[in-house]
């Protein structure tokens, strides 16, 4: 993917990459027509009214070039000074508008923008959100939409300006002298021809720029998130130097398209201090022969420095414009990634009953490996099904498939006798909920954590459910109550607390499947004898899938599957698993209770 993005970057400006990046900006400013084309208006009326300053200007000083004095003078002087105000004035009030409508049409359109980004990351399937790291992720939201933003707002007023001073400027210059125009326009096709040349290797560097910092972005957000783990282990240093090597790499790529631009911008400035000496020189040598008067050659050069001068802005400009084409092209493709369907129509409620035929699954990221292999169950309305093995046995994949993370290689699984790929995705996951081992709650409040399992939800519902979670009484010694702020991913609980959190969130969605992944494995006797009489509050009347380590836990379980290799090698109760000779099941339950 690499390689065809780097082929992409390298074509030239305005080849059909570039045409695609203008047809999706223009795709965000549609809607907002009503103000940006009155900001394009006003961008060109400025941009006349420019051009006129300049030539009641040069008609303000041209009677004194020509020998003009007294009080015909100021007579001439005083209108023309007048006029220069009015414009000014004029060209003030146009400038305030244009400033504040193309504000309003790129702010608006960059939210839209943002606001889809961020819609489809969150949509993106789990095995595309595997592939990409989340700071990648958020750099893309953050860096990339940001550097379109620099360009709707400023980059492209200023080049539709220039471009309507220039071609103004130059009409003007023909109209007053074409043979010292021709003249002085000659180095135009080389410079055009530069800027296609430089541009393809400045688009090409600065895109390479950006993914190095998102690359650094991404360092940055792991740290943070796992900021416990990186004390813990004193690795500070070792994160310091992981991001000053994506730094330093970002750096030299950064500077590494400075180069070019710098040559450029360096070149133009050369080119044209020398094309203005020549005109200067050249314009000499026709008032010198009584080709052109003093006083002509006064206006003509005002126009002929405002050429000079949007010429130089372009370099600069296209620079830029190269940069927010590589941002385009990332963003682009985040929105033509494939994401989940949505089927927002109505899903009853089940009844609980789980079958898995002949599942077989292997990770996408990892197809010659298979997790699962010829996987089957049935879990009855209302049973408690238990999944207990070694690490990497497959449970917590299993679970991953029932909520459709993935869909199985082979075999299939249905949910009260439909295959759960003919089932809307919104209405299976909102008839399922997990208890995960590590709860990683919100940064808002105790309330807004809690309502997460129903959004909506009126105060009376959030406080029975974290009654029935065993959480209302911690809850009502803390300080603010359900207005207590939690910290990110909830650091500023403690385990069993954020575990009960979790359990009246679940409690809250009144699930028709409960999946608990190990809920009280980390937990300490008093944290897990709170959490496990919750969840047995919680178990009820619900079909649970109980995956754990600690036997004690699925004592009760109706079933219980125990898994090797990704297959089921032992099924049956406690008592029947327990007393099964050399079984792997009675061998732990052994290890455990006599322990």
């Amino acid at each position: 993917m690499a390689s065809k993005i780097d082929d992409r970057a390298g074509r030239k400006l305005w080849d059909s990459s570039a045409w695609k990046d203008a047809a999706f900006f223009l795709k965000y400013l549609r809607p907002h027509y009503n103000v940006f084309i009155p900001a394009l208006i006003a961008l060109a009326v400025s941009a006349g009214l420019t051009l006129l300053f300049m030539r009641y200007l040069g008609a303000l000083v041209a009677p004194a070039m020509a020998g003009k004095s007294g009080a015909a003078l100021m007579e001439h002087a005083t209108q023309n000074a007048t006029m220069l105000v009015g414009l000014a004035g004029a060209m003030a009030f146009i400038a305030f508008w244009r400033i504040l409508l193309f504000a309003k049409a790129s702010e608006r359109a960059l939210s839209s923008l943002r606001m889809d980004t961020f819609s489809q990351i969150v949509r993106l399937p789990t095995a595309t959100l595997n592939v990409r790291r989340s700071g990648e992720l958020a750099s893309r939201l953050a860096n990339d939409v940001e550097s379109m933003r620099d360009t709707l707002v400023v980059t492209l007023p200023m080049l539709i300006r220039h471009t309507v001073m220039l071609t103004g400027s130059i009409v003007i210059v023909f109209w007053m002298s074409p043979k010292l125009a021709l003249f002085m326009i000659g180095t135009i096709p080389v410079v055009i021809t530069l800027i296609a040349i430089f541009g393809t290797r400045i688009r090409k560097l600065t895109k390479k720029a950006q993914d190095n910092l998102a690359a650094s972005q991404v360092i940055v957000d792991e740290s943070l998130q796992s900021i416990i783990s990186v004390k813990a282990f004193a690795n500070e240093q070792h994160e310091i130097s992981r991001y000053n090597r994506t730094l330093t790499t970002f750096l030299n790529a950064a500077v590494g398209a400075a180069m070019p631009r710098a040559s450029f911008i360096a070149f133009i400035i050369f080119s044209f201090s020398s094309a203005i000496t020549l005109v200067v020189w050249f314009a000499l040598r026709m008032v010198s022969s009584g080709e052109m008067e003093m006083a002509k050659l006064l206006q003509f050069s005002l126009f002929s420095g405002m050429v000079g001068a949007s010429f130089m802005q372009f370099p600069e400009l296209i620079a830029q414009l190269q940069r927010t084409l590589g941002a385009t092209d990332r963003v682009r493709e985040i929105l033509q990634e494939a994401i989940e369907v949505e089927d927002t129509s109505a899903t009853p409620r089940f009844q609980g009953e789980i079958e898995m035929r002949g599942v077989g699954f292997a990770y996408p990221t990892r197809p010659d490996v298979t997790v699962l292999s010829d996987f089957s169950f049935t879990a009855k309305a209302g049973q408690r099904i238990a999944l207990v093995g070694p690490s990497g046995s497959g449970k917590s994949t299993t679970v991953s498939l029932l909520f459709r993370f993935y869909d199985p290689v082979k075999g299939e699984i249905l949910i009260d006798g439909q295959p759960i790929r003919d089932l809307p995705l919104q209405g299976l996951r909102r008839n399922l909920a997990l208890v995960p081992q590590e709860v990683l709650l919100f940064g808002g409040t105790i309330k807004e954590n809690i309502a997460y399992g129903k959004p909506g939800a009126t105060e009376a519902e959030i406080e029975a459910a974290a009654a029935k979670a065993n959480a209302a009484q911690f809850i009502s010694q803390l300080p603010e109550g359900y207005e207590t702020i939690v910290g990110e991913r909830g650091t500023q609980l403690s385990g069993g607390q954020r575990q009960r959190i979790a359990i009246a969130r679940a409690i809250l969605a009144d699930p028709a499947i409960l999946i608990l992944d190990e809920a009280t494995s980390s937990l300490d006797a008093e944290s897990e004898r709170l959490v496990q009489d919750a969840l047995d509050k919680l178990m009820a009347n619900r079909t649970s899938i109980i995956i754990a380590h600690r036997l004690s836990t699925v004592r009760q379980a109706d079933q219980i599957l125990v898994m090797s290799g990704g297959a089921i090698i032992e099924r049956g109760t406690h008592e029947e698993l327990a007393a099964r000779p050399g079984g792997l099941y009675g061998t732990l339950a052994k290890l455990q209770f006599s322990a």
